[in-house]
Parts: structure tokens; C-alpha cells; sequence
């Protein structure tokens, strides 16, 4: 709808994508990475207080959980900010 109305925007991607490795039962890690690899940490992540998404992290398994699959179905699918 929006290139038929010339009217894509100003927004960009600059190729961010995560991947929850799980590393134990209750422990996970967070594989962050823009278009040339490197790691790019969500500052969103600081407001969990997970200082480091590198490192093994319950909060992050917790994140992976319950609150990924949500923002999954509920946000992203239907094309929502999150």
C-alpha cells in the first residue's frame, strides 16, 4: 500500500537480528548483529537490567520464554513497532 502511494518513509534497517541460544536449562545467551556482523546489543535490553546479551542470562531466558513468543504473534505478525 505504501509504494503504491509513493509514500515509503524515512525509517531504514540497518540489518539487526538476534538469535536466543539457549545454553542450559534456565540460562540463555543472545546472539546480536547488524548486516556486517557485529554485535549490536538492543538497548532495550538494559531496561531488563541485562548489562550484557553475550553473556548467560536467566532474565534472558525468561525473555525467550514468555515475552519473545508474545512480541512474535502480537506485535511483529501483525506488523506493530516493538
Amino acid at each position: 500500500m505504501l509504494i503504491n502511494h509513493n509514500k515509503i518513509g524515512s525509517k531504514s534497517y540497518n540489518g539487526y537480528s538476534s538469535c536466543p541460544l539457549v545454553t542450559d536449562y534456565g540460562k540463555m545467551v543472545l546472539a546480536e548483529f547488524d548486516y556486517e556482523g557485529n554485535f549490536t546489543p538492543d538497548p532495550k535490553l538494559k531496561r531488563m537490567l541485562i548489562k550484557d546479551s553475550s553473556k548467560e542470562h536467566w532474565r534472558l531466558w525468561m525473555f525467550k520464554k514468555y515475552i519473545l513468543p508474545f512480541l512474535y504473534w502480537q506485535r511483529m505478525m501483525k506488523g506493530k513497532n516493538v
